[in-house]
């Protein structure tokens, strides 16, 4: 191996280590990861390139040399870091690990991460502030993926016998991939193994390139007579100075810094520099016991012992995840009466919203709409009430989160109440790809224009990007605002909630646990937490409405500077794992929801 890419290896190392470590101080570490993906790329092309692609045995010989170097060492860190996590932390942060523990087992962690990141039930599993030991697999996921299908990509560079055209099309590959990855959803894109081919192209680019350009640049001679007009270190130096903004601490647009990060490790492989003391002493200090006690003693192993090695790795694995499975009691840690009290009333409050049924069944919960069903729309028309006031609560999952809670301080006293929850709908605006669900709501008002109109959500990050001059969101909410304005009589929204940290509920036991003396570190700091939502609570203050009323909760959780967390007297949450209100936090809200009830029925 190369002594200048084992030293690129160990930069990537440190960039990623750093950023998890203080992610808000090296805020660019993360793409330590894309510098690998390049470097995965040349070592592929160059080792396919070796030798003629022609037969079955060529493939499965790539496979398999693959497979030797990279499953033997991986299964077994999945086995002991199940392991670790039960010994380690508590049965409540087991639920997201599993999911990711299994998906891991068959290397498929980064599709979960897609699929988690685009759930709205599901995105606080994809949290990586979370001690999930198993999310940072997905780059290996990304990489594996890889490897199954480069063997075919270098058997159709085949039929190019000219290097300089197998150049061009792999440089145009990530040229094209790059467009089309700052193009796509961030989240899936960061995730899907082929919107990452350009980063592994540019890794081939340097191969051809490298073959193609056969006169490398000069090595520094020393005392020369005559100077070469660039020599090699002229070159190194900027790329190692682009590859260093990785942990330049202030944030740079991502797109264009991986971007530049991508081609930089690229050019730094084909600069090939040998005089490079510092990565020979990084290469030293990464060599830790693992490698020399079991992946140098495996790597020697032929396919008779690798074989039987990988599937009792495999079958450990399975056999762990069983008897985790069917003898909880063993792995389950013991805590003292009243601590173990406390870990269970709150694991008891998360989803409580969802597991509590409602007063009163539906009517109905069919909107009449063809595509309720596929869209995941929740719809609920209640029993007729003894008053003259038609109601509808519209919004995303916080309209079945505080709808009992509201409906409730009416006492019955409406005609009719419904309500429509559709996830990611935000009622007055709509992110990008997903205006579906506007128009949706606008209907359903439309159709059974209510006399009192409450929307119901949690904003998105989108709503709380800085002001522009003539901001294209304000301007959106108030064109939604003066449709509702057509058919209710009078609307209430809900203001932005202070944001409270996901998987809440397993941070505070992990606290209770560990260190019971600093549970108030765990409410929010006012001051941050206003600076935090300010763009959004602006936005709120330039609607125009004659008919709307803005009310917000977060003033019933505040308390001498800090937004509460959890009630001190119980020990109780206020917010839930995916940051809905509990019903501690709820029953904290029910004055607010009595006053606007009491002004509600008194205007009608």
């Amino acid at each position: 191996m190369r002594q200048d890419i084992q030293s690129l290896r160990v930069l990537a190392i440190i960039f990623v280590f750093l950023y998890h470590l203080y992610p808000s101080v090296f805020v660019n570490g993360f793409l330590g990861v894309d510098i690998f993906f390049v470097i995965s790329g040349y070592l592929m092309a160059k080792n396919l390139t070796k030798f003629k692609l022609k037969k079955l045995s060529d493939f499965t010989g790539f496979y398999y040399r693959r497979f030797k170097r990279i499953l033997p060492l991986y299964f077994l860190v999945v086995f002991i870091s199940v392991v670790l996590v039960h010994l380690f932390l508590g049965d409540f942060w087991w639920r997201i690990n599993w999911r990711y523990s299994i998906a891991s087992l068959f290397l498929v962690t980064n599709q979960v991460l897609i699929h988690d990141s685009a759930d709205y039930f599901k995105h606080f599993l994809a949290d990586e502030k979370s001690p999930n030991v198993f999310l940072h697999l997905w780059s290996l996921g990304v990489e594996m993926q890889f490897y199954l299908i480069v063997p075919f990509i270098f058997f159709a560079l085949q039929i190019v016998k000219s290097d300089i055209l197998k150049l061009i099309a792999v440089f145009l590959t990530s040229i094209i991939g790059g467009i089309a990855f700052s193009l796509i959803n961030a989240h899936f894109a960061f995730y899907f193994m082929a919107l990452r081919l350009w980063q592994f192209s540019a890794g081939f680019c340097a191969l051809f390139w490298s073959r193609v350009f056969v006169k490398k640049l000069p090595e520094k001679v020393e005392n020369p007579k005559v100077r070469a007009i660039i020599e090699k270190e002229d070159v190194v130096t900027p790329i190692l100075s682009i590859l260093f903004l990785c942990i330049f601490p202030s944030g740079i647009d991502k797109q264009v810094l991986r971007t530049l990060v991508t081609f930089a490790t690229g050019a730094l492989i084909v600069a090939e520099s040998r005089d490079n003391k510092v990565g020979q002493l990084l290469t030293l200090l990464s060599s830790v016991f693992l490698h020399h006690l079991y992946e140098k003693q495996y790597l020697k192993l032929s396919w008779k012992y690798i074989f039987p090695l990988v599937f009792s790795l495999i079958a450990a694995n399975a056999g762990l995840q069983y008897s985790i499975r069917e003898n909880s009691g063993f792995w389950k840690i013991s805590y003292p009466p009243e601590l173990q009290t406390i870990i269970d009333n709150n694991k008891g409050l998360q989803d409580y919203w969802v597991r509590v049924p409602a007063k009163d069944k539906c009517v109905t919960t069919d909107m009449k709409h063809p595509d309720q069903a596929s869209r995941g729309y929740e719809y609920c028309e209640f029993p007729r009430g003894k008053g003259n006031i038609s109601i509808m609560n519209i919004g995303n999952s916080y309209v079945k989160n505080l709808n009992e809670h509201m409906r409730s301080q009416f006492n019955y006293n409406y005609s009719d109440y419904k309500f429509l929850s559709i996830v990611g709908g935000f009622v007055i605006y709509a992110d990008p790809y997903a205006e579906e669900k506007l128009e949706m709501f606008k209907e359903q008002v439309k159709k059974h224009k209510p006399d009192v109109l409450f929307i119901t959500a949690r904003f998105s990050e989108y709503f709380k990007i800085p002001i522009q001059p003539n901001d294209t969101i304000v301007q959106q909410i108030n064109k939604n605002i003066k449709y509702y304005e057509k058919f209710a009589k009078k609307i209430y929204i809900l203001g932005y909630l202070p944001l409270y940290k996901l998987n809440f509920i397993n941070h505070f036991l992990q606290y209770a646990i560990q260190k019971p003396e600093d549970l108030e570190q765990l409410h929010l700091n006012q001051k941050l937490a206003d600076e935090e939502r300010k763009y959004a609570v602006e936005r709120l203050k330039m609607l125009k409405c004659e008919r709307c009323k803005i009310y917000d909760l977060s003033p019933v959780f505040l308390e001498k500077g800090k937004y509460l967390s959890f009630d001190r007297n119980t020990t109780l949450t206020y917010v839930d794992n995916s940051i809905h209100l509990t019903g501690p936090g709820l029953e904290l809200c029910d004055p607010i929801f009595s006053k606007l009830a009491r002004e509600i029925m008194n205007s009608f």
